[in-house]
């Protein structure tokens, strides 16, 4: 948009109507915006939470495994009397 355009806008609408239009756009621009950012983070929330599954899924492994770990040291610990 040229200066010449908004200048005759501005005369044959009066300022605060043209305001008002280029506000509307302005915030319509910044909705989709917004939209396309949330879309994104959607699509990131699924891949972190996905991780965090597998994630949770080694914890629980290592934490059996450590559990028997722990048990072949206390049946050690005994055998050895201390």
């Amino acid at each position: 948009m040229d200066v010449n355009m908004l200048e005759t806008l501005i005369n044959s609408l009066g300022f605060p109507i043209v305001m008002v239009g280029a506000c509307g756009f302005f915030i319509w621009k910044m909705y989709q915006a917004q939209l396309q950012d949330k879309e994104r983070l959607y699509a990131e929330l699924g891949k972190a939470t996905a991780a965090n599954e597998k994630f949770a899924e080694i914890i629980s492994t290592y934490t059996s495994k450590l559990d028997a770990i722990q048990d072949d040291v206390k049946e050690i610990k005994d055998k050895v009397g201390a």
